[in-house]
């Protein structure tokens, strides 16, 4: 960390440049200890440092940008020399508005010393653990164990201030046999969170329990869902569709569904860049607090999160979602509301189906609908009369991720927090869903 002090000098500097008369600057830091293990062993432990200093410069109605990971005082004068030439070659857009003068967003506090000083020696610790455990069951674990702090801050000539700085740990487990694989995932901001015994028992369980996996025809399945699969669905829906730009261009899965109930009523999701449960930063690239946003409520497909741009094309307040310096906005602290069930009530109520742990290698089909494609992996079994029968090799499938959330039939009352990268979030349930379209069989 450099500190709130060094953040905002850098800043202070980089509108005080000559010929910026409008201006805003976005500061991005992030220390990284990341402890790697494979066959059992830890093989390679880094750390790593970056700043990423973004300026953006306005000349009537033209915005040039510039980046540099370059603090020095020529480091910053180039960039701000870059940013507003680049603004002068830049044709008038009638839609840009100028910069937003935004309010003070709140103070979250997400930095835990614990998280930030945890070391080498701490990580290897855990990592054995999960190694023996794994080499203890005739598996091989591989994975991750990482921990650091990102900082972010934005200043501007518009009277933009904000500073927060938080920390992140997360642990990914493998366990591999011969013939199966298992996979957990756990992370928060706060080290304390992260059970990884209960990791290791969860991938090593599932990779014993995976053995020599038979093959099922493809078809419609009744689901049951991890949370790791359920992110991959909140996940997309979010990339492909909760932001203003992608409703505006008529690309998204929300165009003619916004007002409609499209999803089961035990389905509401929302975004919270405050909520402490998830893993939050009160504010967005432009210094805009986040508010929190409700997508979905029992069902119903409410309006996409904004950013200045886009809710300047609609007469409307930005929502706080300008995720990163350049791109569209975008929903990255999303939650799903939890139900009264849970994975074990969820398997005894299925006569015949699929208990899937997560989705691999998904792409979109279709926008619209959220058409998505992908395969099964790391701990799929076949349901029949209440329990799970045997494993089965991995299927792909074709299926709307909007249909099948209008055929979920119950919600876990627990939900996990899953980061997917530094500053995108999800907290999610297990879910049962009645129909889900497979095409296709591993061999």
């Amino acid at each position: 960390m450099i500190g709130r002090d060094r953040c905002e000098a850098v800043l202070s500097q980089t509108l005080d440049q000559p010929n910026i008369r409008e201006a805003d600057a976005y500061l991005s830091v992030q220390d990284l200890s990341l402890t790697r293990f494979a066959s059992n062993d830890i093989h390679q432990n880094v750390s790593h440092g970056n700043a990423q200093l973004h300026i953006r410069v306005v000349v009537g109605q033209r915005q040039g940008r510039a980046t540099t990971n370059d603090l020095s005082d020529g480091g910053i004068q180039r960039a701000a020399k870059l940013a507003h030439q680049n603004a002068l070659l830049m044709p008038e857009d009638p839609d840009f508005n100028g910069l937003t003068i935004p309010g003070a967003p709140p103070q979250v506090a997400t930095h835990d010393l614990d998280t930030e000083s945890y070391g080498p020696a701490s990580r290897s610790q855990v990592v054995a653990s999960v190694c023996r455990l794994a080499e203890a069951s005739g598996l091989e674990a591989s994975g991750f164990f990482r921990n650091g702090t990102q900082e972010t801050a934005v200043l501007s000539t518009k009277g933009a201030r904000a500073y927060h700085a938080g920390t992140f740990a997360g642990l990914l487990v493998m366990a591999i046999s011969d013939t199966s694989a298992g996979w957990s995932k756990g992370g928060s901001w706060r080290i304390e969170d992260i059970d990884s015994d209960a990791l290791a028992d969860e991938a090593v369980d599932k990779a014993l329990r995976g053995q020599n996996p038979r093959t099922v025809e493809p078809g419609e399945y009744t689901v049951v869902l991890d949370p790791y699969a359920v992110d991959d669905m909140l996940s997309s829906l979010s990339l492909y569709g909760m932001g203003a730009q992608s409703v505006q261009e008529e690309r998204s899965w929300m165009n003619g569904l916004i007002g409609e109930r499209a999803m089961s009523p035990q389905i509401s999701i929302w975004d919270d860049g405050a909520d402490l449960e998830g893993w939050p930063v009160p504010f967005d690239a432009e210094g805009v607090p986040r508010q929190r946003t409700q997508l979905v409520q029992e069902g119903v497909v409410l309006d996409p999160v904004h950013n200045s741009y886009t809710a300047g094309k609609e007469g409307k307040r930005s929502t706080g979602h300008q995720f990163a310096f350049t791109g569209p906005p975008v929903a990255s602290n999303l939650f799903m509301q939890t139900g009264d069930s849970s994975l074990e009530k969820m398997i005894a109520s299925t006569q015949r189906g699929l208990y899937i742990t997560r989705f691999h290698y998904t792409r979109l089909v279709h926008n619209r609908n959220c058409v998505m494609t992908g395969m099964t992996r790391d701990g799929t079994f076949l349901i029949e009369d209440g329990q799970l029968s045997y494993p089965v090799k991995d299927l792909r499938f074709t299926q709307s991720y909007v249909e099948a959330l209008a055929g979920v039939e119950a919600v876990g009352s627990q939900s996990k927090l899953v980061l997917n990268e530094v500053g995108f979030a999800t907290k999610v349930p297990a879910l049962k869903i009645g129909r889900f379209n497979f095409t296709g069989v591993t061999v």
